[in-house]
């Protein structure tokens, strides 16, 4: 069975209202909002309604300086209570969870903190996974794959090994197409320059 991803965000900080990459995942959303926050997007109505079961509207009644870093750092260590084995995820541009993070990856606990939804990589498209991969292999200056097989893995990790061979095959010869990359006839990589 598939872990869960817990992903709370800090609406104050980070005003994330497209939630359409959770849509479908094994992904429940802990939005962290303010008094002040009286109106919202109406995409997260929507996304409520389509998705009651992936997203909690948490407002917090307390103002003040940093009231809802503790409402969402108190709502997270729920969580983890409930499924210490889950992933978590901290959406946020400030800095100051980074010292939750730490503590409880100290703890063995499967945590990060994001500055947005798209840079959690279990949430990426495909596309975007592709380009990343594209992006690594471009770049002379990074230990890239040296043999197909272990093209093949980089391939495989990136899509967290859910890849059929076929996709894989097919994303390989895009690479060959697009002049990335060649095989020598022992099935080294040989990468073009750019």
């Amino acid at each position: 069975m598939a872990r869960t991803r817990y992903i709370f965000i800090d609406y104050e900080n980070v005003s994330e209202s497209d939630l359409s990459r959770v849509s479908g995942k094994a992904v429940r959303v802990f939005m962290i909002i303010g008094t002040r926050h009286k109106k919202l997007p109406t995409s997260l109505f929507l996304f409520a309604q389509d998705h009651p079961e992936q997203l909690r509207i948490i407002q917090t009644p307390v103002d003040g300086r940093n009231a809802l870093d503790f409402v969402l750092t108190l709502e997270l260590g729920r969580m983890i209570a409930t499924d210490p084995g889950g992933y978590f995820h901290i959406v946020s541009k400030d800095t100051d969870f980074d010292s939750a993070v730490r503590h409880l990856k100290g703890e063995t606990k499967l945590i990060a903190r994001h500055s947005s939804l798209a840079e959690i990589p279990a949430l990426w498209t495909p596309e975007e996974r592709i380009a990343l991969i594209k992006a690594e292999l471009a770049d002379a200056t990074k230990s890239r794959p040296s043999t197909r097989k272990t093209l093949e893995n980089k391939i495989q990790s990136a899509f967290e090994n859910k890849a059929e061979p076929e996709f894989i095959e097919k994303t390989i010869k895009s690479f060959v197409q697009a002049s990335i990359l060649e095989f020598t006839e022992t099935d080294k990589v040989v990468y073009k320059a750019a």
